[in-house]
């Protein structure tokens, strides 16, 4: 897959996620959880956006052998954010997918 292809999966995937973990949907699932769930979604929101902003700033001319280096798990990790947020009562699993798209895109650009 091209740099730019990852790129692009990437970038969805997490402005999904953003989106999702502001929809009223996402605050009713969360509600349901634990104290400790809830604030671990909010600080997850917060490294999304942040994953975003330095993603977003990159040069994908700067990045892009970094990404195809991280191709397998790039794509792994986005491909089960994106199955992950189909059923946002599983808030867990929206948790640790996400967390694990980051952790894969913190590899390739230095995060805020």
């Amino acid at each position: 897959m091209a740099a730019s292809d990852l790129y692009s999966d990437a970038i969805s995937a997490l402005t999904t996620a953003r989106a999702t973990m502001l929809s009223p949907e996402w605050q009713a699932s969360i509600d349901a959880g634990s104290a400790e769930q809830r604030l671990t979604a909010s600080q997850q929101l917060i490294q999304i956006q942040q994953t975003i902003l330095a993603l977003s700033n990159a040069s994908l001319n700067d990045i892009a052998n970094a990404m195809q280096q991280n191709a397998v798990a790039l794509t792994s990790a986005t491909s089960a954010l994106k199955s992950a947020l189909a059923d946002i009562t599983k808030v867990g699993n929206v948790i640790n997918a996400a967390s694990s798209l980051v952790a894969v895109i913190a590899k390739i650009v230095p995060l805020l």
